[in-house]
């Protein structure tokens, strides 16, 4: 049961499509057969008609299925009422609800039941048993079978009744099961989507550790000619400018190292919970530092004031991602605009960073944070996965959404220290 429970659409409708061919040819067999078995009584034209009709539109559903294309819940379910309808017209023919192959309406309604929601399963079992019903209304009375019809009708009754209780049986467990496997891939999926990124933010960190050993010494050592540079250069010329902006960004990259290798250290105590109004102060003001030629418009909602975080290490690092991003994607489409927005919500901060970009595609919106890609020709689809853990461990999340009127929305949802 669990393999039919893991098959596609596409898979279940090329088995249903071989399915009608053998039906087909068990109908012609029986057609060819009924002559010699005088016991059996066919209405042959009227079941050669069906045959004919279901065989064609069997024809059209292989030509379709020949191209490779993905197959919606909605396929299935039509290719099911296809099934159900065509069953009922052969029954038709062959005696009605008194025919001993009338128990097959259970066939479409146990592969609803384990590949299609469960509203889409109790419709076609409702199909089914109305399909079934209108056969036994209308083939109650069958012609009399040596001298026991009152008793034949009550067992064609009892067939009735129970396939109604078959029917809704196979619909509530088969359903019930087929929604938990599903609800247990779902889980294993996204167990091992965070395995993989969890194994990906361990060997960054490795290397960034590393990386950050190594990579004080030079900044010292700029950091010292800078100096030096700076104190031999007559004030108020050009290259002062320069030398002032380049030691900023060396101030700037030795924060990050010492923040870095600060985190890596553990501290046995609680965070001190720190004000979200400066926090997000300090943090676009160094952004900006970083992203001088990026002309960015801040909007605080008053009822910050108030508010707090516990981690703004871990949260400015996220935000610092989110808006080199957002500032990537502005300067790709000729623009160096970046609107910021907080806001509370209840014990909430959420932050809305719009860029002015050509916008994230609608195929990226799902894996944006959790796969490492890029939309950047030379990104490596670090920064929005560093983000993503960053806001995890915090209790926060990170959405992205394509702008109607252009470019990309990104949201961050951060839980507030308790007052």
């Amino acid at each position: 049961m669990q393999a039919v429970f893991r098959l596609t659409p596409i898979r279940l409708l090329t088995w249903l499509y071989w399915l009608r061919w053998a039906t087909i040819a068990c109908v012609l067999l029986a057609v060819a057969a009924a002559p010699a078995l005088s016991s059996i009584t066919l209405a042959t034209r009227a079941l050669l008609a069906v045959t004919v009709i279901v065989a064609a539109i069997n024809a059209l559903i292989g030509w379709s299925l020949r191209r490779a294309r993905p197959a919606t819940e909605v396929e299935l379910l039509a290719h099911l009422v296809l099934d159900v309808a065509a069953l009922t017209a052969w029954l038709a023919c062959t005696g009605g609800s008194a025919s001993a192959f009338v128990s097959m309406y259970l066939l479409p309604i146990a592969i609803a039941a384990a590949a299609l929601p469960r509203a889409q399963a109790w419709l076609v079992a409702a199909l089914a048993g109305g399909a079934y019903t209108t056969l036994l209304l209308r083939f109650l009375y069958p012609q009399p079978m040596g001298g026991h019809h009152g008793d034949f009708a009550l067992h064609v009754l009892g067939m009735w009744a129970t396939f109604i209780v078959s029917a809704a049986l196979l619909v509530v467990f088969v359903g019930s099961m087929a929604s938990a496997v599903r609800r247990r891939d779902r889980s294993l999926a996204a167990a091992r989507e965070q395995m993989l990124r969890n194994e990906q933010i361990t060997a960054i960190g490795a290397l960034a550790a590393g990386a950050a050993h190594e990579l004080s010494t030079p900044l010292s050592t700029m950091s010292v000619i800078v100096s030096e540079l700076r104190d031999t250069e007559p004030p108020d010329t050009p290259l002062q400018a320069d030398l002032a902006v380049l030691n900023q960004q060396l101030a700037l990259c030795a924060n990050q190292i010492d923040q870095l290798l600060g985190a890596a250290e553990p501290t046995g105590t609680a965070q001190t919970p720190v004000s979200v109004v400066d926090a997000l102060h300090q943090i676009v003001s160094r952004w900006r530092l970083m992203r001088p030629d990026i002309h960015a418009s801040v909007s605080v909602d008053p009822a910050l004031e108030t508010a707090s975080l516990e981690d703004e290490v871990a949260f400015g690092q996220a935000l610092t991602n989110v808006l080199n991003n957002a500032a990537d994607a502005s300067l790709s489409n000729d623009s160096d605009r970046v609107e910021i927005a907080a806001q509370r919500y209840d014990d909430r901060l959420v932050m809305t960073i719009d860029d002015a970009g050509t916008g994230i595609a609608d195929a990226d919106t799902a894996r944006a944070g959790r796969l490492r890609f890029s939309t950047k020709r030379e990104g490596r689809g670090l920064g929005l996965i560093v983000s993503h853990v960053s806001l995890e461990r915090l209790g926060g999340e990170i959405s992205l959404k394509r702008r109607p009127e252009g470019g990309t929305r990104t949201r961050v949802v951060v839980p507030l220290s308790p007052q």
